[in-house]
Parts: C-alpha cells; sequence; structure tokens
C-alpha cells in the first residue's frame, strides 16, 4: 500500500513540475507576436487623390502632432497601417495633405474600436467609413 501512495505522489509532483513548466514557458512562446494597440488601424485612401501627409491627434487638441506617412505617400487606392504607441485617449481626428497642397478633415473616430478607416469624399465634403473590430 505504501508503494501505491509513493507512486501517486510521485506523479502528483511530475503533474504539478509540468504544469509550473508549461506555465513559465507559454509567456516566452508569445513574446515575438506582435500585439496590436488598440488604436491601431489601416487607413485607405478613396479620395481619387494622392495623399502627401497625414496628421492623427485626439479629438479637441489643436496640435496635428506629426506626419504619421514621413517622406512616403499614399496614392489613391492604396492603403497604409497606423500604429500608435499606447495612448489613453479613445476619440481621434485625422487631417490629410494632397498632392496639390489642399487639406482634409475627418472628426471623432473612436479608434479603440475601428480597424479600417476609409477616407473618400460625397458630393464634395470629406466622408468615412470604418469597420469596428468586432466585425
Amino acid at each position: 500500500m505504501n508503494n501505491i501512495k509513493a507512486r501517486s505522489h510521485r506523479k502528483l509532483i511530475s503533474l504539478i513540475a509540468l504544469l509550473v513548466l508549461a506555465a513559465v514557458m507559454v509567456p516566452g512562446v508569445f513574446a515575438d507576436v506582435p500585439v496590436q494597440n488598440k488604436q491601431d488601424f489601416t487607413l485607405h485612401n478613396e479620395t481619387g487623390q494622392e495623399i502627401t501627409e497625414v496628421y492623427v491627434s485626439p479629438t479637441g487638441v489643436d496640435n496635428w502632432e506629426e506626419d504619421i506617412l514621413g517622406t512616403d505617400t499614399l496614392p489613391a487606392g492604396e492603403a497604409v497601417a497606423i500604429s500608435f504607441s499606447r495612448r489613453k485617449e479613445s476619440m481621434w481626428d485625422i487631417k490629410v495633405v494632397f498632392r496639390s497642397g489642399k487639406d482634409a478633415v475627418w472628426t471623432k473616430f473612436n479608434l479603440s474600436q475601428i480597424t479600417d478607416v476609409t477616407l473618400s469624399f460625397k458630393n464634395g465634403k470629406p466622408w468615412a467609413t470604418w469597420k469596428n473590430g468586432d466585425e
């Protein structure tokens, strides 16, 4: 009877050690997987014009911060992934500058829920459609 208890005890200890090892190793397995911030999104240009600058700032802030595209441009019909460092704001405005020098502004995007934003014009006015992360 003692031999059965000893084997059961060893099996239990082995099982606990295996579970502890698995718990320690699992985070390392996923360490190289990129994490998307809640405000990251893909910007689609359906304006019919080349975009030379893109600015994204929290709604209600007067500063447009920096041009996200840098030296790149966003041709009509193409898209670009926009990534954020973690920020607590959820409502954002988007401003673009076109090759012609004209600009347009779209306001009040809840980027904590939106994964894709498509910019266009409807009846000559800035227009946007978007997809939520749960769609």
